[in-house]
C-alpha cells in the first residue's frame, strides 16, 4: 500500500475503528484512566493539495497572511498559535526572511509537534510510509532544525529517501504545488499495519536477527522534569530482576534501534524514551510508570496495543503534589514495582 504511486485524488485511507483490551495488571480502580481509550474511530487520511503556499523555516505553512491548519497536530494548536503577534510574523516571513521559490512538487509529512522523538516515529514516519513510492522524483520539505536530529537523518536513510530539502533558517519556501498527506491518526492513536510497516521497515534496515533476552529500564534522571524522585531505590530494585540501566540520550538512533530489537521486557516512565518500544518484537512487555490521574497521555497504552506488547502500568504520586502530568517528577513505591515485575516476568 505504501509504494504506490500517489494522486492528490485518491482516498488513501478509510475510518477504523480501532479497539483495545485493559492493561495486563488492570486494577478496577483506575478505570477512569483507560475506559475512553478503549474504542476508536480513525478518521479518513487523504492527500492534500495545496498552491501557492509558503512555508516557515519552523515549519508554518501559510497563504495570504494566513497560517494554515496543516500546520498544527490539532485545531485548538492554531487558537493557542493565533494570540501570539501576527503582525511579527508577517514581518519576519514575508519581509525580513528572503523566499524561494520552488517550482518542483513537493511533499510535507510534519506537524508543529513533529520534531519531537516520539511524533516523528510514530507520526511522521506513518505518513511517510504513504508517498515514499513518489519521492523518488519529488520532494520532501523539512524545517532546518531537522537537519540536527540523528533519529531524522537515520530513519530517512532507511526509508531511502532520496531527495529531501530542509528550509534553511533564513528563507521562506514558496511551493508552486505542495502535497500533503493527512494525519493517519490523530496523534496518540495508531492504525495498526501503518505503525506496524513503520517498526519492520526500522528492524530490517538496521538490526539483524538476535534472541530477545535483554531487560531494560531507561532512566529519565537526565531530564529536565518527569524524573523518578527516588531513582537510587528504583534502579536497585530493577538490578535485582537483572534489569539494566540506560540513558537513551546517551545513544545514537541505529544504537537505541537495535538494543530495544533484543529487549523482552522494558521498563520507563512516561516520556520519549517509552517509544523505543516501536523496535520490541511482537508478544514483548512494556511497563509505564505513570502519573496516578493522567487519563490524557495514554500515547504509549495505546502504541503497545497496536504493537501486540504486553501493557502493563503502575500510578506513582506526583512531586510536589497535585502537580501537573506533563511536568510533575513522580514518587515509585518501590514494594508495588517488585510485585509488578514479578507479575510480568513471571508471565
Amino acid at each position: 500500500m505504501g509504494m504506490r504511486q500517489l494522486n492528490a485524488s485518491d482516498p488513501i485511507l478509510k475510518p477504523q475503528m480501532v479497539s483495545r483490551r485493559l492493561p495486563l495488571n488492570f486494577d478496577e480502580n483506575d478505570r477512569q484512566l483507560f475506559a475512553h481509550e478503549l474504542e476508536k474511530v480513525i478518521p479518513e487520511t487523504s492527500l492534500l493539495e495545496l498552491h501557492d503556499v509558503r512555508i516557515s523555516s519552523d515549519g508554518l505553512l501559510f497563504k495570504d497572511g494566513k497560517i494554515l491548519k496543516e500546520s498544527f497536530a490539532f485545531p485548538f494548536l492554531l487558537d493557542e498559535w493565533k494570540k501570539r503577534s501576527r503582525v511579527k510574523f508577517i514581518a519576519s516571513n514575508y519581509l525580513l526572511r528572503k523566499t524561494r521559490k520552488l517550482d518542483k512538487t513537493a511533499f510535507w509529512i510534519v506537524d508543529q509537534w513533529s520534531s519531537g522523538y516520539f511524533h516523528w516515529l510514530s507520526d511522521a514516519l506513518s505518513r511517510l510510509t504513504l508517498i515514499r513510492a513518489n519521492l523518488q522524483d519529488e520532494i520532501l520539505l523539512l524545517p532546518h532544525h531537522y537537519a540536527q536530529f540523528d533519529y531524522v537523518q537515520a530513519s530517512l536513510k532507511s526509508f531511502d529517501v532520496q531527495n529531501v530539502e530542509f528550509i534553511a533558517p533564513h528563507e521562506v519556501v514558496r511551493c508552486k504545488r505542495l502535497l500533503l498527506p493527512t494525519p493517519i491518526a490523530p496523534s496518540g492513536h495508531f492504525r495498526e499495519e501503518i505503525i506496524r510497516g513503520v517498526r519492520k521497515q526500522l528492524l530490517d534496515y538496521f538490526t539483524e536477527p538476535s534472541a530477545l533476552a535483554r531487560r531494560v529500564y531507561i532512566s529519565r534522571a537526565h531530564a529536565p522534569k518527569r524524573r523518578i524522585v527516588n531513582e537510587a531505590e528504583v534502579s536497585a530494585a530493577l538490578r535485582k530482576f537483572d534489569f539494566e540501566i540506560i540513558h537513551a540520550e546517551d545513544l545514537g538512533f541505529a544504537e537505541q534501534v537495535r538494543l530495544f530489537s533484543q529487549t523482552r521486557y522494558l521498563v520507563s516512565n512516561h516520556g520519549a524514551g517509552l517509544t523505543n518500544m516501536l523496535f520490541l518484537q511482537s508478544g514483548g512487555s512494556v511497563l509505564e510508570l505513570r502519573h496516578k490521574t493522567d487519563r490524557v497521555n495514554n500515547c504509549y497504552f495505546t502504541l503497545a496495543s497496536a504493537l501486540n506488547l504486553k501493557y502493563f502500568y503502575q500510578t506513582c504520586d506526583p512531586l510536589p503534589d497535585g502537580e501537573d502530568a506533563h511536568t510533575a517528577d513522580l514518587f515509585v513505591n518501590v514494594e508495588q514495582l517488585a510485585r509488578n515485575l514479578d507479575q510480568i516476568i513471571g508471565k
